[in-house]
């Protein structure tokens, strides 16, 4: 059957809908299935009921009527017992009953032939005083088990039919409902589709309505609203396409560029007027593209023609009218089911912009000597600012060795005039004993006194020479270290240590005592000199920059191992720095003391220092009346490469 008489046939017939048998098919699987399902558990569920109420039964006789049977039994009482059994076989689920004792037996009912559920249980009699129990007999039931499957089986078929037959009932209903509800309005949304022409579109589609099967705006009234949409789109764009073309077919007539088209053998099948203008071109005759008179030697546009595949920025010289112009090729290769059927391309006029492009080369020649020249001085006068800052870290090394200097002298001047009095103390009391003794009147108590003073002011002397010596000593360690940039194994609380002996005249100003903690033991192999020279220009910038404000001053330097590397925390309790500030503190030449003694190099001494010289890493924090904090990372042992 043909489409168009499927079409026909389903508007009226609801069989004919696929769409409604599918869902039909669906939903006869599902209800099938879970109607099987459900079924079988239901069957599973009365199986289990039947059998525990046989199993009940049985317990029943066991717990309740086995004692009587019994007491009937002992007492010799056969017509009851008889009685009994018989009265027993008229219980659901019971029909065979037989009591056994000795050589007699009882029975009652009929004895199952097929499948049977059998239980026997013991026939006690019991004394009554209840202390004592005797088995006296045995009684042996049986229970149909064949008629409990027969009404099961029985039950499932019955159920299965009614849903089967509920099912087809239900699934017919739907389908009619579906068919008018859905699949007869879906026709005509597609049938309206199908007769749609943009340029008579007719009138909007419209659908039926009926009250008790669907909704008044549902999804199908949805759908033929967005139909009616898409079709009134439809024709605006067809009305916009057909006006583009217009416009177009207007450009490509009065359009300064070429527009071309070639088929597969290279015949012009089209151009643009202003095309057939510039190379007096005759359409009807349909010239080959590379045959025109104008094309001859245009060796560039020939190998692209020929290669049949898309090209651009295919540049060409051509002289018309004696006048040379530049002009840029480009095309799109058609193909029709693999087959190449022709060229559609443009040429666009680059004679202006090709002579502007040579003059631009010219210039830009004479600019890149200009360039050059310029390069060549920017590359001098960088090399001699480099030269000069290096100058300036140099000069800023020797003045902070000078003020060292001059703080060790100070600090020296202390115990050698202390070690001059105590000098001068000893000589007197000598004499002043040698004087006694002459005289023979240095008594014993006079001699004790004297000899007294004496070592007291021996103790001062030495002690006071022995300070004298470890600050000089201290003072030439730090000293050498900062001129010097010689590797060594050193220990750094030791350098460091000496470093802030050195610096107490410049820390007592301040009233602060730098606070040193670390590992004793602690050791690295780098540049003592370096470091002493970064460690002192922080507190020298603390002591000038950190404390005016400052009752309690303090400066902790805390240094430890982690890895491969030491890290360095230097911080004091000062003014700080403002965030904004942050990234131009290392700044050459940059000092909030300018006019008061600032050079502006301190700080960009140690962020040299730490980077080039002992490969490490700076890191700064601080907040406004909060104090600094500096920590340097830096290798216990540092690569050959950067010392060198």
């Amino acid at each position: 059957m043909s489409k168009d008489q499927q079409f026909k046939n389903g508007i009226d017939n609801p069989f004919y809908s696929r769409i409604g048998r599918r869902i039909i098919l669906i939903m006869i699987i599902l209800s099938g299935f879970i109607t099987l399902l459900t079924t079988l558990m239901q069957l599973y569920w009365d199986y289990n009921k039947e059998f525990n109420d046989v199993e009940q039964r049985h317990n029943e006789i066991q717990t309740i009527h086995a004692p009587l049977l019994a007491s009937s039994l002992w007492s010799f009482d056969l017509v009851v017992l008889q009685e009994r059994l018989d009265g027993l076989i008229n219980l659901p689920k019971i029909d065979y009953l037989r009591v056994d004792s000795g050589n007699y037996s009882f029975n009652a009912g009929s004895k199952v032939i097929n499948q049977s559920i059998t239980v026997e249980y013991p026939l006690e009699h019991v004394t009554q005083d209840r202390t004592d129990a005797e088995i006296i007999g045995h009684i042996y039931i049986e229970s149909d088990a064949q008629n409990i499957y027969n009404s099961l089986i029985k039950q499932f078929f019955i159920t299965l039919t009614l849903n089967a037959m509920k099912t087809t009932l239900v699934c017919y209903i739907i389908l009619m409902i579906f068919h008018e509800s859905i699949n007869r309005r879906v026709f005509l949304i597609a049938k309206y589709l199908r007769a749609y022409n943009p340029r008579h579109p007719g009138k909007t589609l419209s659908l039926f309505y009926k009250k008790w099967i669907m909704e008044k705006d549902d999804e199908l009234n949805w759908l033929a609203d967005e139909a009616n949409k898409i079709t009134s789109d439809v024709t605006k764009l067809y009305k916009n396409i057909k006006f583009e073309k217009e416009r177009l077919t207007d450009f490509t007539h009065v359009s300064s560029d070429w527009l071309w088209e070639t088929n597969e053998n290279g015949l012009l099948t089209y151009c643009s007027e202003s095309m057939v203008e510039a190379l007096s071109l005759n359409l009807l005759s349909k010239p080959m593209l590379l045959e025109l008179p104008q094309f001859h030697n245009l060796t560039n546009l020939s190998q692209a023609i020929h290669s049949t595949n898309d090209f651009s920025m295919c540049e060409e010289t051509i002289l018309i009218n004696d006048i040379t112009y530049h002009m840029l090729f480009q095309a799109i290769a058609k193909y029709k089911e693999g087959k190449f059927i022709g060229f559609r391309g443009t040429s666009i006029n680059i004679t202006e912009l090709k002579t502007t492009q040579l003059e631009l080369e010219k210039l830009n020649i004479s600019l890149e000597h200009t360039v050059a020249e310029r390069t060549l001085d920017l590359k001098q006068s960088v090399e001699e600012l480099k030269a000069t800052q290096e100058q300036l870290i140099e000069s800023e090394k020797l003045a902070a060795l000078g003020g060292l200097v001059a703080g060790v002298a100070h600090e020296v001047n202390t115990p050698l005039g202390i070690s001059v009095t105590a000098a001068s103390v000893i000589r007197d009391v000598t004499s002043e004993l040698n004087t006694a003794f002459s005289n023979q009147t240095l008594t014993s108590t006079q001699f004790s006194d004297l000899i007294g003073q004496i070592e007291e002011g021996n103790g001062m002397l030495e002690n006071n020479l022995e300070r004298a010596a470890k600050l000089i000593r201290d003072f030439k360690q730090t000293a050498v270290d900062q001129v010097s940039e010689m590797r060594s194994q050193f220990r750094v609380k030791q350098v460091l240590d000496s470093l802030i002996t050195s610096l107490h005249s410049e820390t007592r100003k301040a009233h602060v005592t730098p606070e040193l903690t670390g590992d004793e033991l602690l050791t690295m192999n780098s540049l003592p000199g370096v470091l002493t020279q970064i460690v002192s220009n922080l507190v020298m910038n603390s002591i000038i920059h950190a404390f005016d404000k400052q009752t309690r001053p303090e400066i902790k330097i805390n240094f430890f191992e982690s890895g491969p590397n030491i890290i360095l925390v230097y911080q004091d309790n000062g003014s700080g720095v403002d965030r904004s500030l942050h990234q131009k503190i290392f700044e050459p030449f940059f000092t909030s003391r300018r006019g008061k003694g600032g050079s502006g190099l301190g700080l960009n001494l140690v962020f040299n220092l730490v980077k080039q010289k002992l490969d490490g890493d700076l890191q700064f924090d601080s907040q406004p009346e909060q104090g600094v904090t500096f920590t340097i990372t830096m290798p216990k042992l540092l690569p050959s490469s950067i010392d060198d």
